[in-house]
């Protein structure tokens, strides 16, 4: 991203976003015609209470620079926010939260979009070109904002010393020695009045909030804290914040790889049996251009997975399977994926799962939901694996309220994939109880994340602007377009 040091559009940050006035009519005339008419008091009264008030930003507005992301040149302000890193000692030390707003075409602007992104550890700035994509038609109305959620980007980042290797206990436990920065505070929970800090010093009313995978758990505990802050929710494959995500993994992942080999039909006969073959097998040594890769059946399983959570891998899975089956596991080794990542670097990852309920690592319940999934053993391990690492962390902050779901008439739109290994439409379940307002909407055959499939992006603006589920017509979700499978 470029920041530059200023322009008109930041520079008049308030007067951008004054309502447009119409002709004005001299106030001496209008009180004279309104007391001549015997209604003076009472008409003027209203004309007080509905006349255009310019926007006033409040005290403290945070000063906005002018900036651009280098690919596509997209204008936007940005500022730094100061908030409280204790939210219940507001007069202790500050940390700083980095704010991104793309600015509506329209002047004023009918609200602000918060963009919540994924992890627990994503950065929501690092995604400021995708979303100024997918969000186009919002944003002609309404601004869009994106905060880095403290730990993560460019908010006070708290990152692990070295990269992950050997034992995961002892690399958790470095990065939670004694002296380093206290990151009890780095939860959901105080995500969430950092959220509500950064709507008051912006000066937005009820905001519309958008929230992808765990950034759908951020948004519902935002809602469930400071639900008169909100206008409404979109929660893009996501959970309820009482589901026991990670317990259920195995179980999901099996039901997605169902749903995708449902789908491939007859030209899938054998990936089945084949993948099962080759999860008995021995682990493999893959000589890679870049580097030899070992592929354990836990790490085959892992990388399977991760194919199932985009069409585009799904459609990629009979190929991989059978050339494996048949001693090529080269295809297989291209895509092999990390557990972890990037975000396991990251004090506040290893906060939020070890320290919030919907996060809890459960070997006995992830064998149990598992039983028969491809990859409950490699469930297992993790949850063996994480749960020993977390007794490393500091338990952090946590409100348990924010994750008991509670009715709101908040309305609420739900996106879910058919076929997504990590956030099914059945962790959803019960969400009527929860969002009488709420309309559910699940895309055949869609993994994880579905905003950049068919229609999705039009459902979402079209919900945005109405404010409203009801009447929304969601049949296109119905026939968004999948890959075509390679069976190799």
């Amino acid at each position: 991203m470029t920041v530059r040091p200023d322009s008109s559009i930041v520079r008049d940050w308030g007067r951008h976003r004054e309502p447009q006035r119409g002709p004005r009519v001299p106030f001496w005339v209008l009180a004279t015609v309104l007391v001549v008419s015997g209604v003076g008091a009472l008409a003027l009264t209203i004309w007080l209470a509905v006349r255009p008030h310019p926007w006033r930003p409040p005290s403290g507005t945070p000063a906005f620079a002018s900036c651009s992301y280098d690919v596509g040149h997209i204008p936007a302000w940005c500022a730094r926010v100061a908030v409280p890193e204790d939210p219940r000692a507001p007069n202790g030390r500050s940390i700083s939260l980095w704010v991104v707003v793309l600015p509506a075409t329209r002047h004023p602007a009918a609200g602000a979009l918060f963009y919540l992104e994924g992890g627990p550890g994503g950065a929501a700035t690092q995604s400021g070109e995708l979303v100024n994509t997918m969000f186009a038609k919002i944003e002609r109305e309404r601004d869009i904002v994106l905060v880095d959620q403290r730990g993560t980007g460019e908010s006070n980042p708290l990152t692990c010393p070295g990269a992950i290797r050997g034992n995961l206990t002892a690399y958790v436990r470095r990065c939670f020695t004694p002296g380093r920065r206290d990151a009890r505070l780095y939860t959901s929970t105080v995500a969430a009045a950092d959220l509500e800090a950064v709507r008051r010093r912006l000066g937005y009313g009820k905001i519309d909030l958008f929230g992808g995978s765990y950034g759908a758990t951020l948004a519902q505990v935002y809602l469930r804290l400071y639900p008169a802050s909100v206008r409404s929710v979109v929660l893009s494959s996501g959970s309820l914040t009482n589901v026991p995500l990670y317990d259920l993994s195995a179980r999901s992942a099996q039901r997605a790889l169902d749903a995708v080999l449902k789908r491939c039909a007859s030209a899938c006969a054998r990936t089945r049996s084949q993948l099962a073959a080759i999860l008995r097998r021995a682990p493999r040594r893959v000589a890679t251009p870049g580097r030899p890769v070992e592929l354990a059946p836990d790490d085959i399983a892992w990388t399977v997975d991760a194919l199932s959570e985009t069409t585009t891998g799904a459609a990629t899975i009979p190929f991989v399977v059978n050339a494996a089956a048949h001693g090529d596991y080269l295809p297989l080794a291209h895509v092999e994926a990390s557990d972890l990542g990037s975000i396991g670097r990251l004090a506040t990852f290893w906060e939020i799962l070890c320290s919030e309920p919907w996060a809890r690592f459960d070997p006995v319940a992830t064998a149990r939901y598992g039983a028969g999934s491809y990859l409950v053993h490699a469930a297992v391990d993790r949850a063996n694996a994480f749960r020993a690492a977390c007794r490393a962390v500091p338990k952090g902050r946590v409100d348990a309220v924010a994750f008991r779901p509670a009715t709101t008439q908040v309305p609420v739109l739900m996106l879910a994939g058919g076929a997504d290994p990590l956030d099914p439409a059945s962790n959803l379940r019960g969400w009527k109880r929860v969002f009488p307002n709420g309309r559910l909407v699940v895309v055949p055959g869609a993994g994880h994340g579905v905003m950049e499939s068919g229609c999705l992006q039009t459902l979402v603006a079209s919900f945005v602007a109405g404010g409203s589920a009801a009447g929304l017509d969601v049949g296109c979700a119905r026939h968004v377009p999948l890959p075509p499978f390679m069976t190799g």
